[in-house]
């Protein structure tokens, strides 16, 4: 029996380090495209978490504009909302203003309407001192309310911008004598909620006369 014995061509050296090369430069790439991959993925989840928190924040400007609905059909609302005409030298009822985060006229606005005082949380909270609204556990909401006058006092149609006439006491509007002209109010609320989200939300409401 005839027994062929073979051997087998190793690599020449400089061809084996030419494949070490290529076989770093695969891995190398491999493991560059595997963190462009991890990256990609963390980035989606904060973006996903952020819209999350976003969606949740605008859904707590609810609960502010509820409270500035009670706070406008309370009896200190009705009785001092306009009547003070001292201002602003003096200005009786501003104490119970302070307490329904209140203001008779409107305040300075940014370019967006926005009320200077409420985009300083600090400051805000050192000038009206109502309790803030029930929010979500890690979100903070804060209400203002505005007449949307120029002045202080009685309403009047030259200063204050006013909702179509109503007959007191009715729910129909009325074009007739003894119809009363209602002020409107701009409710602004403002919520902080986790990862620094902050949402600003406004409506312009009036309330009924007795």
């Amino acid at each position: 029996m005839n027994v062929r014995i073979g051997c087998v061509r190793s690599l020449p050296r400089s061809n084996r380090g030419v494949s070490l090369v290529v076989v770093l430069v695969v891995l190398v790439a491999m493991m560059l495209g595997g963190l462009s991959v991890l990256r990609g993925v963390d980035t989606s989840s904060i973006l996903s978490g952020n819209l999350a928190f976003k969606r949740d924040s605008i859904n707590q400007t609810g609960s502010g504009i509820a409270t500035a609905l009670r706070i406008m059909q309370t009896a200190d609302f009705r009785a001092k909302g306009d009547t003070d005409t001292g201002c602003p030298a003096n200005c009786g009822d501003a104490a119970v203003w302070k307490k329904m985060n209140y203001s008779p006229r409107l305040l300075e606005s940014d370019a967006n309407g926005i009320p200077v005082v409420l985009k300083s949380s600090g400051t805000f909270d050192s000038v009206f001192t109502a309790d803030k609204p029930a929010a979500a556990p890690g979100n903070t909401v804060r209400v203002l309310i505005e007449r949307m006058c120029n002045g202080y006092g009685l309403v009047t149609e030259t200063k204050c911008a006013l909702a179509a006439n109503f007959e007191r006491g009715g729910s129909q509007p009325q074009d007739k004598p003894g119809a009363a002209a209602l002020p409107l109010y701009r409710v602004t609320v403002r919520t902080d909620g986790p990862r620094n989200t902050q949402t600003y939300a406004q409506a312009i409401v009036t309330v009924k006369s007795d």
